[in-house]
């Protein structure tokens, strides 16, 4: 039986993070996964679908060529081709983390991990003890009226990845970021798409005006919105290819909780500000506390998780958060919006920016869309902004290092962005608060 610093249960983005902090600390880590290093994001969902979407905006812009001045005929696809080069990406990446591990000196054990007591685990029969554990198994797609996926009608998130064909209409139920991104996947490939929301808006979660512009752009590309619907029976639904994806529920049974004594509630693990678990020493990151499910947040966790198992007292921080969807055109945010900042009791200074007046947007017939920036008029400080956009995953990163550094409006305004980029267009909203509290 091996005595270890700290045992992560799962191998995803926190387990791998929160291993190669505790590493890179001094501590002797092992890492228990059941199935591929890199968990869900990796192996099906984060990476391989962003590789799909790659291949729908390319397909998409070459059927735009002629605005370009190009000709090109006879376009085509091949799913087997897409699926096969998305595989490639997501097997040169977990390889990378593989040998990440391994230089670092950090043990895999393939296996499933069960808690025995408060300090040991057991992986098929063989029994581990450690002086902190951290849970990190992550989260599976809501089962919808407990219809399970057959991967040939009904599928959820990670199963309509292997779909052996393209559906010539497919209903996808459920509008958050998932529903959106494969909407606008099979949408670019001329599969008619229904797109249905429980809630009465896409995006529930998202700026209420940024939700609404995009449905208004999908509607525009042919994708059939409902929104407000109730819970619509799938075996009524007559389209080809139904996807479900109406939620995930944290991965904690049958891995011994009840044996260890750590408390569940509402189906997640509830942790404190420090993501410890009810029991001292047992820690737990990602999905299974059901805050965010977010591959980026995971890592964050699992660094603080892994400061905290020995013994370094550091606090989550969860005021600054990017959050994306990699619909067509993106959508992202971080901080507050103008409302939640108000709610908040600030006086509110907040500027829109339409990428259409932008150089490198109309040179690249990406046009569509708006970044609004929120600021405090009383102390000119950077609360928020909410991005939709080509490439408004990555214009989100310089809002969130402003919110962090406690930079002020002035201090974007006044930065020389090259021209022409889209990041232009979060200087000329700064400017434009800047100008207003003159």
């Amino acid at each position: 039986m091996e005595d270890l610093d700290i045992c992560i249960i799962g191998a995803g983005p926190g387990g791998v993070a929160a291993a190669v902090e505790a590493s890179s600390l001094g501590a002797r880590v092992t890492v228990v996964e059941k199935d591929e290093v890199g968990g869900i994001c990796l192996n099906k969902g984060c990476i391989p679908t962003k590789a799909y979407l790659k291949s729908a905006l390319l397909y998409e812009e070459l059927k735009r060529s002629g605005e370009f001045g190009l000709s090109c005929r006879d376009i085509s696809y091949d799913l087997s081709r897409i699926k096969r080069r998305a595989g490639e990406v997501v097997g040169v990446l977990r390889g990378q983390v593989e040998a990440s591990l391994k230089a670092r000196k950090i043990d895999l054990i393939r296996g499933k991990a069960a808690f025995s007591d408060s300090r040991h685990i057991t992986v098929d029969g063989k029994k581990l003890s450690a002086r902190s554990f951290i849970i990190a198994t992550g989260s599976s797609p809501n089962p919808l009226d407990l219809i399970a996926a057959d991967n040939k009608k009904v599928f959820y998130s990670e199963g309509i990845l292997e779909i052996e064909r393209m559906p010539k209409e497919i209903t996808i139920i459920g509008a958050g970021a998932i529903g959106c991104e494969f909407a606008s996947f099979f949408s670019a490939f001329g599969v008619k798409v229904r797109l249905v929301e429980i809630l009465e808006r896409i995006l529930p979660k998202e700026d209420r005006e940024i939700s609404n512009r995009l449905e208004g752009i999908f509607k525009k590309r042919g994708i059939d919105v409902s929104t407000g619907v109730s819970s619509p029976d799938i075996k009524a639904i007559k389209s080809e290819a139904v996807l479900v994806s109406v939620g995930r529920s944290a991965n904690i049974k049958d891995i011994g909780l009840e044996s260890a004594g750590i408390p569940v509630k509402d189906g997640c693990l509830p942790v404190d500000e420090y993501l410890e678990t009810g029991l001292p020493g047992i820690f737990a990151i990602g999905d299974c506390i059901g805050k965010y499910n977010l591959a980026h947040m995971a890592s964050a966790q699992g660094k603080v998780a892994a400061r905290n198992a020995l013994g370094k007292k550091t606090k989550m921080d969860y005021t600054i958060v990017p959050q994306c969807v990699y619909s067509l055109p993106e959508v992202s945010s971080v901080g507050l919006t103008a409302e939640a900042a108000e709610d908040k009791g600030y006086q509110v200074h907040s500027s829109r920016l339409h990428f259409a007046g932008l150089g490198r947007a109309q040179t690249e017939g990406a046009t569509e869309g708006f970044i609004k920036l929120v600021a405090d008029k009383k102390s000119g400080a950077v609360l928020g902004a909410q991005i939709l956009s080509h490439y408004a995953s990555e214009l989100i990163g310089p809002v969130s290092l402003a919110i962090k550094g406690r930079l002020k409006i002035k201090d974007i305004a006044e930065t020389i962005q090259a021209h022409p980029t889209f990041t232009e267009g979060i200087q000329e909203a700064a400017l434009n608060i800047f100008r207003q509290a003159k």
